[in-house]
């Protein structure tokens, strides 16, 4: 029987692409070795397989990243960050196996929708990229005490990076932070300022979570509209939960103690 063995890391850039590169710098077949991205409830446990945990390396990340721009291409690179920001628990295994294939066909494995890898890494990506467009439409704001604004919301995908080059850029003179709740990651933009993304310890991401939606008169008028523009005689559920999925609702002003 074919032994295998894992490389484990953490969910990240720096964790996956250090894990893609202890693998191939192994004297293991690739068909030896699998790709494991640690999530909140564990992988699947194989028998006959040797676990080995991976310590992220920023020097051994920055090689895969530029191996993949230099020696497949640009879109590969493109496609293989967004992979890595997707919600998909098996992305880790899914990006190993594409490189495999991208470094032996070069620029062309990007178009290969025969492939079943590269069809996995555009299936992922393309949920990548919807989640963040919906979300650039479906975030909302809430007016904090100290004037700064505060949206909170739990994606399947790390999009925070798109979203706040996104608001940014149209809130470039506001002060506001977006909350990923899932990742307890928060976006950070001060008025005038480049934004940061920050990393919330436990007691910081329940504080922030617990933080209190003072409800303005803006807030009261956005409700109203969402009620009173509806006709009743045309509604459509199934439309609407296709257009706006029910896990965005929650974090919306106009769905809140509807």
């Amino acid at each position: 029987m074919e032994r295998l063995y894992i490389y484990r890391c953490e969910d990240s850039v720096e964790g996956i692409f250090t894990a893609i590169y202890d693998a191939w710098a192994s004297v293991h077949r690739h068909e030896e070795n699998r790709i494991e991205v640690c999530g909140e409830n564990g992988g699947e446990l194989y028998l006959f397989a040797e676990y080995i945990d991976v310590e992220p390396d920023a020097e051994k990340s920055d090689k895969v990243q530029r191996s993949i721009r230099l020696r497949i291409s640009e879109e590969a690179y493109e496609l293989v960050m967004k992979a890595v920001l997707a919600g998909n628990p098996e992305k880790g295994e899914m990006i190993y196996r594409f490189l495999i294939y991208a470094y032996q066909e070069g620029a062309k494995a990007c178009r290969s929708y025969g492939n079943p890898f590269v069809l996995q890494l555009f299936e992922a990506v393309r949920g990548y990229d919807n989640e963040a467009h919906h979300l650039k439409g479906f975030l909302r704001f809430d007016e904090q005490e100290n004037g700064w604004l505060l949206a909170k919301y739990a994606p399947k995908n790390n999009v925070m990076g798109d979203l706040m080059a996104h608001f940014s850029d149209r809130l470039n003179c506001e002060c506001f932070m977006i909350f990923d709740e899932r990742r307890r990651i928060v976006g950070v933009h001060e008025s005038g300022k480049v934004w940061f993304i920050y990393r919330l310890s436990e007691e910081e991401s329940q504080r922030l979570s617990g933080t209190a939606v003072t409800e303005d008169t803006y807030a009261a008028l956005w409700k109203i509209f969402h009620r009173k523009i509806a006709i009743k005689e045309r509604e459509n559920p199934g439309l609407q939960r296709n257009n706006l999925p029910l896990r965005f609702r929650p974090y919306m002003t106009e769905f809140r103690n509807v």
